[in-house]
């Protein structure tokens, strides 16, 4: 259950979705997306890192954004829908993904940022009936000669909710209509616990061939005290049920700073994930939002703070040496992958913006170097559904950006820049990457060797803040 930007998400972070956080009448996208200390007039200075011997807990007093980038002009409503049309009207080809939101969960854990609802077997048989139809409206908008179907991507809520019967109405709906590629990434979130034999083997005929799922820990106390319903050691079970077969790609979040866990819980989760053999790993660093339920339970001494973002760099600083010492590979800054089954196709297709259908309720995505997005109200997407209408809520336009913004957020994520290639592409301005590059140098948060720019862990810990800042430096004009 990856980081998401709507179209993005996941990414999923997973357990802190910004876009389920925010009211339902405003554009979450805007909000995503931004820079630290609005109105400050010290330029770049505002992105410096404070030199510090553990720079992992010290090189910045907070995280600058939860997702990376920039942003335009959003379209609301009608404007939304028209923009929208004229999109799909001047649909060229490309390589293209799909992004499909379930908003129904069984239960909604503490630390959970997304929208969800109890899911009834009429209303997911319904909604499994409008994301077909809606496929097939897309399908109808097609150019002449589309460009193959890289990633399909079943996110939530939780989609394991669905039964085989109603996940095959939407697999079939873009079978049929869709040109998948030959080595398409079918992904399913979800849970453990809604993965009997019997639905397991349902998806896989279904042609899902990842599974991603939130386990978040194995501690049986920790899961408990989160919501969690099942223990720990039953997951693991679970778990090693659905990797025995090698039919699909298993693909597991773990979060690191939850209330009550200790780095060595930490690592004894990712021990475990090692033993059990599933295929990738994300490491979550634990968001919290204002007012959220697991803010209500802290305050209220339930349950006990999680740890502060100047100790969450250590958590982060173990596990990477943890796999690293364990041979696994790191494809991002926190996802890893065991062998070659598991491919990490549409996490960085989606922090990247690159061509992303979006299918359903809470849905976004990037088409033309728009981003769209529809709120995850499913009552209203299924009355509209019912009506033939498919437009989203908000589009936003790109700003002008997007070439640069791209290179700096797919090469960061992946733990280095070329810093030569970003010079190259026009209105970059490279007096201000690289004095952003000479303190963050300084600060022991990235090595320079040439023209290109690496990660140190510390670094990796900060991403974000390190894109942002970067992001803003080479493409904004305020902050010359």
């Amino acid at each position: 259950m990856e980081s998401k930007l709507p179209a993005p998400h996941p990414d999923k972070d997973k357990a802190a979705n910004p876009m389920a956080a925010n009211p339902m009448n405003a554009n979450p996208m805007n909000a995503a997306l931004g820079r630290p200390d609005e109105g400050d007039d010290r330029g770049l200075q505002k992105y410096f890192a404070k030199k510090s011997p553990d720079p992992a807990s010290g090189a910045f007093a907070s995280k600058f954004t939860v997702h990376a980038g920039t942003v335009g002009r959003s379209l609301a409503g009608a404007e939304a829908a028209e923009e929208f049309s004229k999109l799909l009207d001047n649909w060229g080809w490309e390589p293209t993904g799909v992004y499909l939101h379930v908003p129904f969960c069984q239960n909604r854990c503490l630390y959970c940022g997304f929208a969800g609802r109890g899911p009834r077997p009429d209303l997911l048989d319904r909604y499994a009936d409008a994301l077909a139809g809606e496929i097939k409206f897309l399908a109808s908008r097609l150019p002449a000669d589309p460009g193959p179907v890289r990633t399909v991507y079943f996110g939530g809520g939780t989609p394991t909710v669905l039964s085989p019967a109603q996940l095959e109405k939407i697999t079939s709906s873009l079978q049929k209509y869709l040109p998948l590629a030959n080595d398409l990434e079918m992904t399913l979130e979800g849970r453990v616990g809604d993965l009997s034999p019997e639905k397991v083997a349902g998806f896989l005929g279904c042609g899902i061939n990842r599974f991603s799922l939130g386990v978040q820990s194995f501690n049986g106390k920790i899961r408990k005290s989160l919501g969690r319903h099942n223990e720990g050691t039953e997951a693991a079970r679970l778990l090693g049920n659905l990797i025995k077969p090698q039919k699909a790609a298993v693909i597991i979040d773990l979060i690191y700073g939850l209330p009550g866990q200790t780095v060595e819980d930490f690592l004894a989760d990712v021990r475990l994930a090692d033993q059990i053999g599933v295929d990738g790993l994300d490491t979550y660093q634990l968001n919290t939002f204002p007012g959220g339920e697991l803010e209500k339970a802290v305050q209220n001494g339930r349950l006990d703070p999680p740890a502060p973002l100047a100790e969450q760099g250590k958590y982060y600083l173990a596990a990477f040496d943890l796999l690293k010492d364990l041979r696994w590979r790191d494809l991002s800054l926190s996802h890893y992958a065991r062998d070659t089954r598991e491919r990490n196709i549409y996490n960085p297709w989606a922090k990247t913006r690159g061509t992303c259908l979006a299918v359903g309720a809470g849905a976004g995505g990037f088409l033309a170097d728009h981003a769209t997005y529809r709120l995850p109200d499913a009552e209203n997407y299924l009355d509209n559904a019912e009506k033939g209408l498919f437009a989203p809520d908000f589009v936003t336009s790109p700003d002008g950006r997007e070439t640069a913004t791209r290179l700096i957020v797919g090469q960061v994520e992946r733990g280095w820049l070329r810093l030569e290639e970003l010079f190259a592409l026009p209105d970059v301005s490279r007096e201000n990457v690289e004095l952003l590059c000479r303190d963050y140098a300084g600060a022991g948060l990235v090595e320079i060797s040439g023209d290109r720019l690496d990660l140190t862990p510390a670094g990796r810990f900060w991403g974000v803040n390190i894109t942002q800042a970067l992001v803003t430096a080479a493409t904004d004009k305020a902050a010359r």
